[in-house]
């Protein structure tokens, strides 16, 4: 059991005495690049929520009469038309 211990522990200072490998540029660069493109996503994706809450709005038929053609019942008229 003791050398097995001993193999650990001399394992674990064997690995710290190694040197650490510097981030490269290339490393830095990709990145950034990663980062850049998942921000652009989430501006993306943030839009289109945007765009469905407007779309899903619905507007109550308005209490006017049949040939109306005022803002409300027009809204009211297509909101089902697509």
């Amino acid at each position: 059991m003791k050398a097995f211990i001993d193999k650990v522990f001399k394992k674990k200072k064997q690995d710290a005495k190694q040197p650490k490998e510097p981030i490269r540029t290339e490393d830095k660069a990709t990145e950034t690049m990663v980062e850049a493109i998942i921000k652009e996503v989430k501006e993306v994706i943030k839009k289109e929520e945007v765009k469905k809450e407007v779309e899903e709005i619905k507007y109550p038929k308005p209490r006017h009469f049949p040939d109306c053609t005022c803002f409300k019942c027009y809204k009211w008229k297509n909101q089902n038309a697509k």
